[in-house]
């Protein structure tokens, strides 16, 4: 199977489940465009942006990394220091400050550069190229900021971004323009999948694309996050968040359960959520979470109706 062409398949996300995500199309000889939220706040990408007022970088260069072909300098990026002021830092963070800083602020640019050097088998953007922060309505009571969110005891009504109107990734919104597949998660519900498409302009787009959109459904609830959610209040999150989305597919665990905190979502999907639901073993037996290969499998016939 030959390489689909560049730009049309666009997976949407941040963190491990999206890496599991572009692993899987990387498989099917995919070159995809890796749509990444930029809400993030803890950990080194939090402390850089408390510092120098940029976006998170820390989802971005974890797929950069996913899709490096060239790995000896994929693992240097992956790096974390473990002492001293760095204490912490991802080298391919700090990489990715110099290369905006040379670019003049320019995080598109900059990504550019990082796919360059890491002889990238894709693109990877930022959904916006502003800082912003996330906000969530959890059971009554407002909470700030991505970590609280995810690690918030009560139900999550609602998630926002503030500013609500940040500008969209122009080469984001030319991607899922012309995009002929669409693949949303795996990945943190509101914090990762619904984050990313909270920018006024994603949305729209991605409301518009005559792409096919399959939604790739977690394995297990997220204790915090989506604690209690089945699979069928996860579309109908991504729904009430997405104005005018519509999902052609959703990729539902059917198989023993994967190891790892949380319940499982269940199968159990309203045909009025979805066209077409697809019920297939995703999980990894060794690891927990998706499984690249049966991810990869439940994917195909999807990717090759887009080539």
């Amino acid at each position: 199977m030959s390489a689909a062409p560049a730009g049309s398949v666009v997976a949407v996300g941040g963190g491990h489940g999206l890496a599991r995500a572009l692993t899987a199309l990387r498989a099917l000889h995919v070159e995809p465009t890796a749509l990444v939220t930029v809400a993030d706040d803890g950990g080194s990408s939090g402390r850089l942006r408390r510092d120098l007022d940029i976006i998170a970088l820390g989802d971005l260069r974890n797929a950069l990394v996913t899709l490096a072909r060239n790995g000896p300098l994929a693992e240097v990026l992956d790096h974390r220091f473990s002492r001293g002021e760095l204490e912490g830092h991802a080298l391919g963070n700090l990489l990715l400050v110099a290369l905006a800083e040379q670019a003049g602020g320019d995080y598109v640019a900059a990504l550019g550069r990082a796919a360059a050097l890491l002889d990238a088998a894709g693109r990877v953007l930022p959904s916006t190229t502003e800082p912003v922060q996330l906000k969530a309505r959890v059971s009554g009571q407002e909470v700030a900021g991505q970590v609280q969110v995810a690690t918030a005891s009560g139900r999550v009504e609602r998630v926002w971004l503030e500013p609500d109107d940040p500008p969209a990734c122009a080469d984001a919104v030319a991607a899922l323009r012309r995009a002929s597949l669409v693949v949303l998660g795996p990945g943190s519900l509101f914090t990762s999948v619904i984050a990313s498409l909270l920018v006024p302009g994603v949305a729209a787009a991605l409301a518009d694309t005559r792409a096919t959109v399959v939604y790739v459904a977690n394995l297990l609830t997220q204790p915090g996050e989506t604690s209690g959610l089945g699979v069928g209040a996860h579309v109908e999150a991504l729904l009430s968040h997405v104005p005018g989305l519509r999902i052609d597919a959703a990729l539902l665990h059917d198989g023993a359960p994967s190891p790892g905190p949380g319940e499982p979502l269940g199968t159990d999907l309203d045909p009025s959520l979805a066209d077409q639901v697809v019920r297939v073993d995703l999980a990894s037996r060794r690891q927990g979470g998706h499984d690249p290969q049966r991810l990869a499998a439940a994917l195909r016939r999807f990717v090759e109706r887009a080539g």
